[in-house]
């Protein structure tokens, strides 16, 4: 053996890079990742701040990100398909909005508030994917247009509708129940979050239409070769 073999094999034994690099390989690392990063940051926050881990500050934070949640389970079925949506905050601040004024001023039923938030969710969501989907527009530029659109009307109505929704209140136990409620200890919001969340990984990874949207989002010629309808995919992927 010569001695440029045997330090290279010396280097491999004692230097840790091509241990990194072939952990870094491994399929499973995209997801340890961020999970450890959470650990991290739990961690951190758990030695900084008095009390973290409590069950009221787990519970209050967990009820607090749970509405958050929903819109990243949006994104995230716009992010598989291979696309991006920027306007899922506007669509989101602009639902609530209108439902918040139906349920508070107009005293809509629950049934009522609940389609109004979704049917304004979808439309908006429609009129991205079709952009995207169907036109081909370059989602970055064209989510990025509807999100000042969306935004800029919420900034529009708030204003003149902000003071009757603060004075007033929805009559509804179901709005409360979901609102404030606890199912076991656990804010019933979370729960809720925590449903929609298995439901949506389920489609990903059991449904065809879940595979359809990884496969757009892997290749789009591919896919289209493969038979897979891309347009409406992408479009259904920015109405969801």
């Amino acid at each position: 053996m010569s001695m440029a073999e045997s330090l290279v094999r010396w280097r491999y034994r004692l230097l840790p890079d091509h241990v990194v690099g072939e952990i870094l390989a491994k399929k499973w690392i995209d997801s340890v990742i961020p999970f450890t990063a959470l650990v991290i940051l739990c961690a951190i926050f758990g030695a900084i701040v008095p009390g973290f881990f409590d069950v009221t500050t787990l519970t209050n934070l967990s009820g607090q990100t749970a509405e958050l949640g929903l819109v990243v389970l949006g994104m995230t079925i716009v992010m598989v398909s291979g696309g991006i949506d920027l306007s899922v905050g506007s669509t989101f601040a602009l639902a609530v909005l209108v439902t918040l004024y139906g349920m508070n001023v107009e005293q809509w039923s629950f049934g009522t508030g609940l389609l109004a938030c979704l049917g304004l969710g979808v439309v908006c969501g429609a009129i991205n994917g079709f952009l995207v989907g169907f036109l081909r527009m370059r989602a970055f530029l064209t989510t990025l247009v509807t999100l000042i659109i969306y935004r800029s009307t919420f900034d529009i109505v708030f204003p003149h509708v902000s003071t009757a929704i603060v004075t007033s209140g929805p009559d509804s136990p179901t709005y409360d129940f979901l609102g404030f409620g606890t199912v076991w200890g656990v804010p019933t919001s979370f729960a809720v979050f925590v449903v929609i969340a298995l439901v949506i990984h389920l489609v990903l990874s059991r449904a065809r239409y879940g595979w359809r949207l990884f496969a757009v989002g892997g290749a789009r010629r591919s896919a289209y070769n493969a038979g897979i309808n891309v347009r409406f995919t992408l479009f259904s992927a920015y109405v969801l």
